[in-house]
């Protein structure tokens, strides 16, 4: 625990994106320990999801709260399932020489950025939890943490393109040394721009299938009104939800 725990505080002020780091490629992002905190904070904040059915169910808010721990970050390692492909032939037509490795550590990295973000948002969804009984303002307050925390770790992705782009070109004043030419390539070899065009197009693909994921995996907070449900049935989808629960919390309809 102290090994990822002290990734992860690495991650946070930035020693993963030093130049001279990534000149060499992404070997110091660690995956596993990436992957053991992204699942942790993403487990923390699914409580903190499934605490509201357990203060306004009648019963099945245990079972909420399980459910959720789950599915937080079942949601985002699932979506990058689902387009990691897409991803794949992206980088195959944009003649981006990137091994699968690589993009695992970097989009890795990423959604540890967004869970810890949305896990010390965790606090505020339990403050709020407890002190109303909206369920329609419950959810969108988790729409909108997610959507903070997703653009946060955009941010974060899209500085450790450039800084590794940066960090390509610096050796190129130098002499060039000769390389083995089975060694796995370095990313001053890679192509800066056709990279951040790469994640720019995977980017949207992954936010449109994860919001539908989290429509999939549904329930995350658990209507008063229901009985608990490990699934909803298969209707509609998050945006049209999404205009509903709007239209319910300010009483238009």
């Amino acid at each position: 625990m102290r090994k990822w725990l002290k990734e992860l505080d690495d991650l946070l002020r930035g020693g993963k994106t030093r130049p001279e780091l990534l000149a060499e490629g992404t070997a110091h992002l660690e995956l596993r320990p990436l992957v053991i905190a992204s699942v942790v904070l993403g487990v923390i904040y699914g409580v903190c999801m499934g605490l509201f059915a357990a203060m306004t169910q009648a019963s099945g808010g245990a079972w909420q709260i399980l459910s959720s721990a789950i599915k937080v970050p079942a949601l985002f390692y699932l979506t990058f399932l689902i387009t990691f492909p897409s991803l794949y032939v992206f980088s195959a037509l944009l003649g981006v020489r990137i091994s699968a490795l690589d993009v695992l550590r970097v989009v890795a990295a990423a959604i540890t950025i967004n869970l810890v973000v949305l896990a010390s948002f965790g606090p505020i969804t339990a403050f709020f939890t407890v002190s109303t009984d909206s369920y329609a303002f419950m959810k969108l307050l988790n729409v909108l943490f997610f959507g903070v925390s997703g653009i946060i770790s955009l941010v974060f992705l899209w500085k450790f393109l450039k800084v590794m782009d940066a960090a390509r070109e610096a050796p190129a004043a130098r002499e060039e040394e000769p390389q083995d030419e089975h060694a796995p390539p370095k990313f001053r070899a890679l192509g800066g721009e056709r990279i951040r065009k790469l994640f720019k197009m995977w980017l949207i693909i992954y936010a449109i299938v994860g919001a539908q994921m989290s429509w999939v995996l549904r329930p995350f907070i658990g209507a008063p009104n229901l009985p608990f449900e490990w699934f909803r049935d298969r209707q509609s989808n998050f945006f049209l939800d999404i205009l509903r629960t709007i239209d319910a919390f300010l009483g238009l309809s």
